[in-house]
């Protein structure tokens, strides 16, 4: 017999041959289609990543232009400093235009240790910040303290801003008392028959920024003249951070000879030369609302210490090529003239209420403003102005200010300046008479 054959399992067998490489080829088929349409749609995310990276990095560099300096010097807007950060910017951003989808690929394979890298640098920067507020290395805690009394400041018609009457505050450590005129002093009696009454007229140095109300030079004095006038005295610190000499005048045609001082002293320091102008706003320099992009950002990282400390550095410490106006240049200015002409105006009428007058002139060296000092000799017309400098020499700079940010006369700087004003104007009382 015959070999018996199973002919359907021998088509089955046949058929099964045939179908294993089909359906293995409709599974890479399938599998290499995947890969490709996936392919095109992170491509097509990639591009979208890219316009969108490019579209925010110029929208900064158009911001940025929308910026004028402080110190215009270039096209008449922008300062060389923010030229060179603007020609940075555009390079940026013109890379970012450049490059191939494929980089922003890596970036986005990299996300995770840039997202860690970022935090971290964050953490950092804010552990750093909380050391700075907690040690207040070379003081720079003074331009925390200077900014909240611009702003408990009042805006005025004339004087631009003023104190607020009858309060007190701390600056830091130090509490400020303002009595019932807004001036930094006790509150001021009807004036006694015998009293001498002494008006000092000035800036931040006059109402003692950074000094116990008790060792500023104006409550020093007291006791001094009286010892060498024996009379009862009566010194009344009318300065006012901030104030230019012609400011000060106004006050004092305004205000301070309702006071009836029998002798008015002047301390006059090298930024009497700048100019206020109102309207008063004294949230405008601290807060970022209502300024353009560049001026928001630079107004709220002005805001951290870390940042102030870095600025105050390169500002003050750091060497750098002499650039600005000059002095004879300074002298032409607005500032410079209107600053002379209030304390011609202050001669005259000290003149004609027949007040003794006398000016000093704030300096810690004597090579420091010898332009501004002879200036304001020959404007004074006569009247005594006493050169501080010979006060301080041989004394440690250090020693008698408040520290490395704030150059504010300390309690000691005080004392000295007081002891010396007290001789300058017994000696001058005497030879009014």
């Amino acid at each position: 017999m015959g070999e018996h054959v199973d002919h359907q399992a021998f088509v089955r067998r046949r058929c099964n041959v045939g179908v294993g490489p089909i359906r293995g080829g409709f599974r890479g088929g399938y599998s290499i289609l995947k890969v490709y349409f996936r392919g095109l749609a992170m491509n097509t995310h990639l591009r979208y990543l890219k316009l969108c990276v490019v579209v925010v990095a110029w929208s900064f560099v158009l911001l940025a232009v929308t910026y004028r300096s402080h110190t215009p010097v270039v096209f008449g807007r922008y300062s060389w400093g923010y030229v060179v950060l603007l020609v940075f910017l555009c390079g940026i951003a013109l890379m970012l235009s450049l490059v191939k989808p494929a980089w922003y690929l890596k970036l986005y394979q990299a996300r995770a240790g840039i997202i860690v890298s970022g935090a971290s640098l964050l953490l950092s920067i804010t552990a750093v910040e909380l050391v700075i507020r907690a040690v207040d290395p070379l003081g720079i805690s003074y331009y925390e303290h200077a900014g909240d009394y611009v702003r408990d400041k009042l805006a005025d018609d004339q004087l631009i801003f003023r104190h607020k009457p009858s309060w007190e505050t701390h600056y830091g450590e130090v509490l400020v008392t303002y009595n019932e005129h807004g001036l930094r002093d006790r509150p001021i009696l009807s004036k006694g028959g015998n009293e001498y009454r002494v008006l000092a007229l000035g800036d931040s140095v006059t109402f003692g920024t950074g000094v116990d109300q008790d060792k500023t030079f104006a409550a020093r004095l007291e006791p001094l003249l009286q010892e060498r006038l024996h009379r009862p005295v009566r010194v009344i610190n009318s300065g006012v951070g901030g104030y230019n000499t012609v400011q000060e005048v106004t006050y004092f045609k305004q205000e301070g000879l309702t006071l009836q001082p029998n002798l008015v002293m002047l301390t006059y320091v090298q930024n009497d030369v700048e100019v206020n102008k109102g309207p008063f706003d004294p949230w405008a320099q601290s807060s970022p609302w209502g300024k353009s992009f560049p001026d928001m950002v630079i107004t709220m990282v002005g805001k951290l210490w870390f940042y102030r400390l870095v600025h105050h550095t390169y500002t003050y410490a750091l060497p750098k090529p002499q650039s600005g106006p000059t002095l004879t240049s300074q002298q032409e200015s607005r500032g410079w003239r209107e600053s002379m002409s209030a304390l011609e105006e202050l001669v005259s009428i000290c003149e004609e209420h027949k007040i003794p007058l006398v000016v000093f002139f704030r300096r810690m060296h004597p090579d420091e403003n010898n332009l501004l000092l002879a200036d304001v000799v020959r404007h004074a017309k006569g009247v005594p102005v006493k050169d501080m400098a010979p006060w301080f020499e041989g004394i440690n700079v250090s020693s008698v200010v408040n520290s490395k940010v704030d150059g504010h006369p300390n309690a000691e700087g005080h004392r000295v300046m007081a002891e010396h004003m007290a001789e300058d104007i017994s000696d001058h009382i005497i030879q009014f008479k």
